[in-house]
């Protein structure tokens, strides 16, 4: 059996006692991390060794920070083969994301590979990014018959505005690369801001006011939720 395990967004203590469990129990945790310039770094890897699972035969897959998926797809491919034989040899495997499974984790894409290869998967959810983020700004994302949309990567301030027409809390999701092209414009806006970055961790930051990171350096873990209006 293969276990896909959420670890939260951050905070090593957010992460579920089923899943906690799963990995004490695993024989082999496959983890993601990042390659910038030759540096390879992974985001979760303290997660791992907060919980003393250094033990355990610890696998790191990394992608490159690039818009070129070709290398990201031979990872996945290459993982979900090394996986296979690790099956075949009767290893309990646990494959770990950040945040939950089912929004942007790398490890749906590994997933598939391994459903196609027929092998058995169980899978652990986790807590979202904004959820913390929600939690650490002490506001509902909705309330009665609230909408939410969330948005990856929104490059423009009439797109924001287009989505707003439709709902009432929006979720800009991967803020970074396109940042710049929308800010100024956004702090014009009469809306309630709650930006929040490296949530859970030792360098979490977050502010409702836009002034303050005018001059802030994003970080690729950011996020930003809209809402409408003040709450009252």
């Amino acid at each position: 059996m293969v276990y896909g395990v959420a670890l939260g967004p951050g905070d090593p203590e957010l992460i579920t006692i089923k899943g906690l469990r799963v990995l004490q129990e695993s024989d082999v945790i496959f983890y993601p991390g990042s390659t910038f310039k030759g540096m390879q770094k992974s985001y979760v890897y303290p997660l791992l060794s907060y919980h003393n699972l250094e033990d355990k035969d610890l696998r790191g897959f990394y992608l490159e920070m690039s818009d070129d998926r070709s290398q990201s797809k031979k990872v996945y491919e290459n993982t979900a083969s090394e996986v296979q034989k690790l099956v075949a040899e009767g290893k309990k495997v646990a494959i770990v994301c950040e945040g939950d499974l089912s929004l942007y984790a790398s490890f749906t894409y590994i997933m598939e590979h391994l459903q196609q290869l027929n092998i058995p998967i169980s899978l652990i959810p986790g807590i979202n990014s904004f959820s913390l983020g929600a939690a650490k700004h002490q506001i509902p994302l909705s309330l009665l018959n609230d909408k939410i949309a969330i948005v990856p990567r929104v490059k423009t301030i009439e797109e924001i505005s287009t989505y707003f027409n439709e709902v009432d809390t929006l979720v800009l999701m991967k803020v970074k690369t396109s940042w710049q092209h929308f800010y100024h414009k956004l702090k014009e806006q009469p809306w309630a801001f709650y930006y929040c970055e490296r949530l859970g961790t030792d360098e979490e930051y977050i502010t409702t006011n836009l002034q303050e990171i005018s001059e802030r350096e994003i970080p690729y873990f950011s996020l930003l939720i809209i809402k409408k209006q003040q709450n009252k």
